[in-house]
């Protein structure tokens, strides 16, 4: 990525995060930027795994349209080789096949961002 994509990718980024702090409960918000500093720690220590314990408080937050809003954020980070990987299907109560189910979408999922964004799975 060229300094002014960068640019572009850092502008869109804050954009994007600044309409989440209007548009997200406090709660919710806080969350995400729990999420974005861990995302960061990752992203500091390359090769290294970074694992966001959630409260069964931030579980709940957690829906599924908080994940596709924490997904297109995350897109904006370009492929700085950042892989994004949430389970909460056993810890929530889910059926376990649902959950080895939802894993494999999101593997898959991850999979497909990483090679649209030029990187190897």
């Amino acid at each position: 990525m060229n300094e002014h994509g960068f640019l572009e990718s850092t502008k869109q980024f804050a954009l994007y995060l600044s309409e989440l702090q209007n548009g997200l409960d406090p709660e919710s918000y806080d969350l995400l930027l729990r999420i974005l500093k861990g995302t960061n720690e990752a992203l500091v220590h390359r090769n290294t795994d970074i694992d966001i314990a959630l409260s069964p408080r931030e579980q709940e937050l957690f829906t599924p349209e908080f994940g596709k809003q924490l997904q297109q954020l995350l897109t904006l980070l370009g492929p700085l080789g950042a892989q994004t990987f949430v389970d909460v299907g056993t810890s929530t109560g889910t059926d376990p096949d649902q959950s080895d189910s939802e894993r494999e979408r999101l593997r898959r999922e991850v999979e497909a961002i990483a090679k649209a964004s030029g990187l190897e799975p």
